[in-house]
């Protein structure tokens, strides 16, 4: 079967990836499955549910699916921190069952995208997000829903290669995303002036990717018709230190004539033990409620260690592993957020 007659069916592809992944899938017929939002340019929209039994079609039009369907990628899931377990079950962990199901009933291998981050899931269940629950935020329930998730597509005898992106940023050239991410946030309070200081070690890794490095290896997956693996989607060894990260910050927004106060970056077990009983008390609680969200957050963003990498190993996606690649990706995020939102950052 030649790639033009191939036929994909996509999940999440209104989301961050899909919207990514959507137009680098040109040499394929794409079915995308709708919830709420339809994606765009897919060759056909179906609308369903992905948590749901026979992905909440009538068993005629699932029947006529199956047979339409070459390959599965499954993107669609709750990334938000702030989702609840409930949410994260429902979208991450029965989503990841019924679209297994789906691919075994359609006879069809399948991409299922997780996350990078459950290499550190022991580490982040640590860190006290899943059980504090502090301001909304646990990265530890995100986390434990999607390495709950691969067991089970893992377990369901489909063939699977299973993907696993660390935090996504925008396109490596432009910096567009359809939506802002956790380390969008992290800029955007830096460039506001919001943050006293960056709880992580200063030669500690923060590890993402860009949207399009992603899409550009699910694509070369397909096209190779690889069905089976692991494939880690990371900058590993090549990641920015949080250091260096936040020095890109204050430079590109110094080149555009805002000013950003100097960050200090302090080790999160000095924050919990010298900073925290100094001063929680007496702050506003607006104040211990940011400090929480960044504290949380940064049990995610910012660790000691890299991420395993197999960005080298992609056809396609061999430049992507390196240090200036990544720095470069992350200029132009910054860029864009800065163009975007100029008087947000000016009036700071």
């Amino acid at each position: 079967m030649t790639l033009s007659t191939k036929t994909v069916l996509l999940t999440g592809g209104a989301g961050v990836l899909g919207t990514a992944l959507i137009p680098q899938l040109h040499r394929y017929q794409v079915i995308g499955l709708a919830h709420h939002r339809p994606p765009a340019g897919c060759d056909r929209v179906v609308h369903g549910d992905v948590s749901k039994p026979l992905l909440g079609l009538d068993a005629a039009a699932y029947r006529e699916l199956c047979a339409d369907v070459d390959v599965v990628v499954h993107a669609a899931g709750m990334v938000k921190f702030s989702g609840t377990a409930e949410e994260m079950e429902t979208l991450n962990v029965e989503g990841a069952r019924q679209i297994s199901r789906f691919a075994l009933d359609a006879d069809a291998p399948m991409v299922h995208v997780s996350t990078a981050y459950v290499a550190r899931l022991e580490e982040i269940r640590a860190a006290g997000g899943d059980e504090t629950g502090r301001a909304g935020s646990s990265p530890a329930l995100y986390v434990s829903s999607k390495a709950a998730g691969e067991k089970i597509v893992t377990d369901s005898g489909a063939q699977v290669v299973i993907v696993r992106p660390s935090i996504i940023i925008g396109d490596s050239v432009t910096g567009e995303i359809s939506e802002a991410q956790g380390l969008h946030t992290f800029a955007h309070n830096v460039l506001r002036n919001r943050l006293p200081f960056v709880p992580s070690a200063p030669e500690g890794h923060v590890d993402f990717v860009a949207q399009d490095v992603v899409a550009r290896a699910i694509v070369s997956l397909l096209d190779t018709d690889v069905r089976s693996g692991e494939y880690w989607l990371s900058g590993g060894p090549h990641a920015l230190t949080t250091h260096r990260l936040v020095e890109l910050i204050i430079e590109e927004a110094a080149a555009e004539g805002l000013h950003v106060d100097p960050l200090r970056v302090l080790a999160p077990d000095i924050v919990e033990r010298l900073v925290r009983p100094a001063f929680f008390d007496v702050v506003p609680d607006w104040a211990t409620t940011r400090l929480d969200r960044l504290l949380d957050m940064t049990a995610v963003l910012f660790h000691d260690y890299p991420i395993p990498t197999s960005l080298a190993e992609i056809p396609g996606c061999e430049a992507a592993a390196d240090v200036k690649a990544n720095e470069e990706a992350w200029r132009a995020s910054l860029r864009h957020m800065i163009k975007s939102r100029y008087d947000v950052y000016a009036s700071a």
